[in-house]
């Protein structure tokens, strides 16, 4: 949105550009009221020169639900409201019943049904009460870009978990958002890019100001204790993790599962397999990794097919660039994680695989991290919980982001049947002491390993100890390996960059305090590895985007 009134259709344009593969099925533009869609984004682009508009926003689609005849954006009856949409609605099949009706539904895309539902509660409300009557409805994830045609003002609005993102940025000229933030460099908008948080909304006027606002509220406000007893947890859970699962396999003949080997993906395959024909498995680590042989003598006890990117050192230091540049940061603990996700991804979307599978949350739900059990007994089980409520909404930014970025530069979309309301509301109304019993518990999860078991899984299975992903991949030493090999070690690194790094934010439960309870070596990254993948970051294949952007960069909420 310019604040000039200056043509902001060729910037969208190069938006679009940066996330081609995030939407290869089709790509849509509205301008000032012209709505505009064709099926890839060099067939609307060549249609540029048509349409001039100092307020656009453009969307690229991945076609899961309802083919080829789903093109966004959707507009309402009345013509109020435009809607573009990233994610998915899973009660979108009783909502259409309710409407259908009293609307006119072009397509059968569960995206659709949102703009007629926005039609429907602006009627007795105002923009923002219609936005928060219209999320209560919906029963999946969500990104939102809706247009306010009779108050020129446009809404971003990010589902209550934070599974997708939305990420925005303002300069004196203009204001402009995106899925990923390389669209928001692609024009010349700096760090510090801001987020959408998890819950909430930011409606931008028509002559760019902003307002941030709650809309949902990302966990069950209750902590009342619920299940007390082992039999009444496990039972259920069983019955939300079922219901879940369902409604992210209904409808598929084939479906992915990024499988490590470890407990949670293991059950995720294991539900699949019952509700999907064809259920393939996909492991990414180093040659003659831990995971790696874990995941193929599993999968074979269990009947499930397995596929296996295997890589080499040469290979793991190749994709560096590229993983840095796909998940947009350089973090270690993220680019460890990142690796073998990313070869896994990978060998799906060779086999065609649209949707794919993943198991977490899991541990944030149900005490699974090592140092949980340590916290509960040097902190007590109610700061054991606090510690678990904010590690679960930390998600949206220490994996969820990462995750998707992966999956859909590959043109996958990723579904977290974990993250399912219903699931973490049993979660957090379930007596912690069942999950995780004291300092020496090595496992956690007790609750989630006893459904395991009752769905058919080995005790040995639902038992095992599993190392953390970048430790049981080979990739974090594989990494030390490489820096190493190219001259980073404990000796090369300057005073100046120790001072960097400890204003650095810290990413994910184990950076920032899981490692006051164990080996500090395993879980912080080692300075001569940072700064290796921070060189690494330079050649990227968007670095001088990147490089552009981190002029100003601070941390970002």
């Amino acid at each position: 949105m310019s604040k000039s009134g200056e043509n902001v259709v060729p910037q969208v344009g190069l938006m679009l550009q940066c996330m081609v593969n995030r939407g290869p099925d089709g790509a849509g533009l509205v301008a000032d009221g012209r709505v505009m869609k064709y099926d890839s984004v060099s067939a609307l682009q060549s249609q540029f020169e048509q349409v001039r508009g100092s307020s656009a926003l453009g969307h690229t689609r991945l076609a899961i639900v309802g083919g080829t005849c789903g093109a966004q954006p959707f507009t309402s009856c009345d013509g109020r409201f435009i809607l573009e949409h990233n994610g998915e609605i899973y009660n979108y099949k009783s909502l259409r019943n309710k409407i259908e009706k009293r609307h006119k539904l072009t397509t059968t895309t569960d995206s659709e049904i949102i703009v007629h539902l926005l039609e429907e509660n602006a009627k007795k409300s105002s923009f923002l009460g219609a936005i928060k009557k219209t999320v209560a409805e919906l029963d999946g994830v969500y990104a939102l870009a809706i247009k306010d045609e009779k108050t020129g003002e446009v809404a971003l609005v990010r589902d209550r978990i934070g599974v997708r993102q939305l990420y925005y940025a303002e300069t004196k000229d203009c204001v402009a958002f995106a899925s990923e933030r390389k669209a928001l460099w692609r024009i010349g908008l700096p760090e510090p890019t801001r987020r959408i948080l998890p819950g909430s909304a930011i409606i931008i006027s028509s002559d760019g100001g902003i307002q941030s606002f709650q809309v949902a509220a990302p966990i069950p406000k209750s902590r009342k204790i619920v299940y007390r007893t082992m039999k009444s947890a496990v039972e259920a859970y069983k019955v939300a993790l079922l219901e879940s699962m369902k409604k992210r396999t209904q409808d598929f003949k084939k479906i992915g599962i990024i499988f490590s080997g470890g407990i949670d993906s293991v059950l995720v395959a294991q539900i699949a397999s019952e509700m999907v024909p064809e259920v393939v498995c996909y492991t990414g680590g180093v040659k003659g990794s831990n995971d790696i042989a874990y995941a193929r003598q599993i999968a074979e006890r269990l009947g499930l097919e397995l596929k296996v990117c295997e890589f080499t050192e040469e290979e793991v230091e190749n994709l560096i660039p590229k993983v840095i540049d796909v998940i947009e940061d350089s973090n270690a603990g993220q680019v460890e994680v990142a690796l073998p996700v990313y070869g896994a991804v990978a060998l799906a979307h060779k086999d065609g695989i649209k949707v794919m599978i993943t198991g977490q949350g899991a541990d944030e739900l149900f005490g699974g991290y090592s140092w949980y059990a340590k916290v509960a007994e040097k902190e007590g089980y109610s700061k054991l919980r606090e510690h678990m409520v904010e590690d679960l909404l930390l998600l949206y930014k220490e994996t969820l982001e990462r995750e998707d970025k992966i999956t859909m530069a590959h043109s996958i979309e990723l579904r977290e049947p974990f993250l399912d309301p219903e699931v973490i509301k049993v979660a957090l109304a379930t007596d912690l002491h069942l999950n995780v019993k004291d300092g020496s518990d090595v496992f956690g999860k007790h609750v989630h390993r006893q459904v395991a078991e009752k769905l058919g899984i080995p005790r040995d299975i639902a038992y095992r100890i599993k190392e953390a992903a970048q430790h049981g991949s080979g990739i974090h030493d594989t990494i030390d390996s490489i820096a190493r090999k190219h001259g980073y070690d404990e000796e090369s690194i300057p005073a100046g960059y120790l001072e960097i790094l400890k204003n650095r934010e810290k990413i994910g439960s184990s950076q920032r305090y899981g490692y006051l309870f164990g080996d500090e070596k395993i879980w912080v990254a080692e300075p001569h590895v940072q700064m290796y993948l921070d060189n690494a970051s330079k050649r990227a294949p968007k670095s001088e985007i990147l490089a552009e952007a981190k002029k100003s960069r601070k941390p970002t909420v």
